[in-house]
């Protein structure tokens, strides 16, 4: 056998692949065929769906995750002179939100072994001009609710819930999302619930979710009435059939997900798992991180991805990028530490045991 029937035969196992089939082909087609593919009857029955799933009042359904954390910040009256503390591991559109609204994100670090910040850690870095906190559930992992409800409330602050990666998961006995502060969710390809792109805002504020639909519109509550102000996020018809579809298979998702968790864990050699506290009922996997020595990362990257198997680091540490540098002072050592020597392994949802398992087997050829 030549070098390249070799190629052509080694075993791919991309890092997250979504689950499409002839439902979401169908869903999207019939919205063509319909002559309105702009959002409108689709995505609203998206959002009262999401609703009854997640288990709270309203589903704002936007573009995407990014412009569902812009549009819960300006609905929140966030702006210039505010500050608004944010983890320092997490993906950079949750610190690029707050710098779109022209408020100042303040960095907390993170708990080495969950890799999530805490009530504690946000605490020592709440200042007279804090007006908001924005946890993170990093890999969809719960944070810590009642204790981020408490300190938000102790201190007469915005609590919003960035938990894109988190639908599907569960805190002490109740679904993320449904515990009355503001919460927003993702729909990108690597997502769970995957439409190609896609978010929404969720709350049991009445006038909280009117405001929210009105800044994702152009500011506009009736057609040219124009109340607020307000941007284009509004989302398609097509890819709100494909979510509805996908939020049909979501518990699926979620067991099968925590199926290839297990194999790792059981199987991966030289490792450090994230601790999943007792509060957790319920963990997605978004994706799937393991810690490693800083000084094998590149090489196990490397064997990795020769022999066929997608990677990603999530995520490099913010504070050290190149717009980014400028904006934070400090250190941040649990972030900086988790980010130099994190692997991102494959979890999707069109994976297979056996991808897991050749996963395991290679990262152990690698990881000596």
């Amino acid at each position: 056998m030549d070098q390249k029937t070799d190629q052509k035969m080694q075993r791919q196992v991309p890092w997250s692949p979504p689950d499409m089939g002839e439902s979401e082909k169908k869903a999207a087609i019939e919205v063509i065929n319909s002559g309105w593919i702009t959002q409108g009857k689709i995505t609203e029955a998206l959002e009262k769906e999401l609703a009854g799933k997640i288990g709270c009042k309203h589903c704002v359904v936007v573009n995407n995750g990014t412009s569902a954390l812009i549009t819960a910040l300006l609905a929140h009256g966030i702006g210039p002179g505010d500050e608004v503390i944010v983890p320092a591991l997490t993906f950079i559109a949750t610190i690029n939100s707050v710098i779109a609204v022209g408020a100042k994100p303040v960095l907390a670090d993170s708990d080495i072994e969950t890799f999530n910040t805490t009530p504690e850690i946000v605490k020592q870095r709440i200042t007279e001009k804090t007006k908001a906190i924005m946890p993170v559930d990093v890999a969809g992992m719960p944070v810590d609710i009642d204790g981020f409800k408490k300190l938000a409330e102790e201190n007469n602050l915005v609590l919003i819930e960035d938990a894109a990666e988190a639908i599907g998961a569960g805190y002490k006995g109740r679904n993320i999302g449904s515990f009355g502060h503001t919460s927003i969710f993702s729909f990108h390809m690597a997502k769970l619930c995957a439409g190609g792109e896609g978010g929404c805002i969720s709350t049991d504020d009445d006038a909280f979710a009117e405001k929210c639909r009105m800044i994702c519109n152009h500011g506009m509550k009736g057609r040219y009435e124009y109340l607020s102000f307000g941007l284009n996020f509004r989302i398609t018809d097509i890819q709100s059939a494909i979510i509805r579809e996908q939020l049909k298979k979501l518990d699926h998702y979620v067991k099968s997900r925590n199926g290839f968790a297990d194999i790792y864990k059981k199987n991966l050699k030289n490792a450090v798992f994230q601790k999943i506290p007792s509060y957790v009922d319920a963990h997605p996997w978004m994706i799937f991180g393991v810690l490693v020595d800083k000084d094998k990362r590149d090489a196990i990257i490397k064997k990795l991805n020769e022999n066929g198997i997608g990677t990603r680091i999530c995520w490099p540490a913010p504070h050290k990028q190149g717009y980014h540098t400028g904006l934070f002072s400090g250190s941040y050592p649990n972030c900086e530490e988790i980010s130099s020597r994190i692997i991102n392994l494959p979890m999707g949802n069109a994976l297979t045991v056996a991808d897991i398992e050749y996963v395991c087997r290679i990262f152990n050829e690698a990881n000596r």
